[in-house]
């Protein structure tokens, strides 16, 4: 496999992740400090470093049990979506914004592990696929890891953009973008 192949590999593998970012921009505009807005490029591109070397070392023997994990995929993304709306509504009923304000973000460890894992589902199984391509996992699951960092920091240099952009509306862009997630993610799992 050519360093270009890999690249490549990297670029679609980020996809997700770049599209989570622009998501949970959009979504917790203005409650997301610095660290929590690295930690998304960060996070994203450690579960594309790990579930690759991971697969990789699973090897062929497992590549079965790992095909209809796009279902689960879908439903996170739908999860993720359906929560975003039910927030957003329940804000727009409690109608006070200084509790609104006081409130916690949403954002947290748990939520973005889980992002990081469902978009990284793809790239263990790309690493299955590396085991009968590459004698090391290391070198591809790095430069996937890297790219995935370098796409994820533009999308959220993008995110925060676009979030000031769309203001009271930019959580439903954030729903949006994780329905079209789901959608893409369940219409895979039929091919």
């Amino acid at each position: 496999m050519s360093f270009w192949e890999v690249i490549l590999i990297g670029l679609a593998m980020a996809m997700d992740a770049s599209a989570l970012t622009i998501a949970n921009c959009t979504t917790y505009r203005g409650k997301l400090n610095r660290l929590k807005e690295w930690a998304m490029p960060a996070t994203f591109a450690a579960f594309q470093i790990l579930m690759p070397i991971i697969g990789f070392y699973i090897g062929s023997t497992f590549a079965h049990f790992l095909t209809g994990t796009d279902y689960l995929v879908a439903g996170v993304f739908f999860v993720l979506a359906a929560k975003i709306v039910i927030d957003i509504i329940s804000e727009k009923k409690k109608g006070d914004k200084e509790e609104k304000d006081q409130k916690s973000s949403g954002f947290s460890v748990w939520l973005l592990i889980l992002q990081g894992l469902a978009t990284s589902i793809d790239a263990l199984i790309i690493g299955v696929t590396l085991s009968v391509s590459v004698s090391s996992p290391f070198v591809p699951a790095l430069i996937i890891g890297g790219v995935t960092f370098l796409v994820a920091t533009v999308a959220l240099i993008f995110g925060k953009s676009l979030g000031k952009l769309f203001g009271n509306y930019a959580q439903w862009v954030g729903a949006f973008i994780l329905l079209v997630l789901a959608v893409k993610s369940f219409i895979e799992a039929l091919i």
